[in-house]
């Protein structure tokens, strides 16, 4: 009795949570998006009537994207990329201010960009010891690109849990790989759960990992 109501309890949490986290990311942004519309208009020398206060959020989020879009725009052409690399260089002149500037750029970077890597599929590595496995996903083909490595190696990333970005590359020969019968997004998923989603059952109740195990 005692593990079926830990259990319900744990499943509310995961049921709860993300919806609790976006409730209250959605009202912290509610309520502090006049800011920024406020200090516009006091930049200007404008102060809003009355009437125009239940609406500021509105006006604020409706700003703030507006900005944002302009400076996308900006940083699209050539010189808004000049400009930006000038920053860059100007930033990376201040020892403590260059370490924190790097960082959220590359946070934000990972998180809000779309890079065109596509993986082919999902597979089991012999990793970090003989007899564990390594959940990773094929890259490409090595072929005769890194002499004097020989023909037959994969690159494959490894993620890592619960941020499949902060995984790592590691080259390994193609016959060694195990190819699992499940999708990229579903693998993505057992990642980012680390480990409590796992994909649905494979076509062949034999996997190849026991199929490997009792060569």
């Amino acid at each position: 009795m005692i593990r079926r109501l830990e259990r319900y309890f744990l499943t509310g949490v995961v049921v709860l949570l993300p919806l609790v986290v976006v409730l209250y990311l959605g009202v912290w942004i509610w309520n502090t998006s006049d800011v920024f519309f406020l200090a516009l208009l006091r930049l200007f020398g404008v102060t809003p009537p009355d009437w125009l206060h239940p609406i500021l959020p509105v006006l604020g989020l409706l700003s703030t994207a507006a900005v944002i879009l302009f400076v996308g725009m900006i940083a699209g052409h050539w010189v808004g990329r000049q400009l930006l690399t000038a920053f860059d260089q100007l930033v990376n002149l201040v020892p403590l201010v260059r370490d924190v500037y790097n960082a959220v750029k590359q946070i934000s970077t990972n998180f809000f960009t779309r890079p065109e890597v596509h993986f082919s599929r999902a597979a089991l590595v012999e990793y970090p010891r003989r007899g564990s496995y390594a959940l990773c996903f094929v890259v490409q083909k090595v072929e005769e690109r890194l002499k004097p490595l020989p023909p037959g190696h994969t690159v494959v990333v490894v993620p890592t849990s619960p941020v499949p970005a902060s995984g790592f590359v590691i080259i390994v020969p193609e016959d060694e790989l195990i190819p699992l019968d499940i999708k990229v997004e579903d693998a993505l998923r057992f990642v980012v759960s680390a480990g409590f989603l796992l994909p649905g059952h494979p076509t062949n109740d034999n996997g190849t990992v026991a199929a490997r195990r009792g060569e």
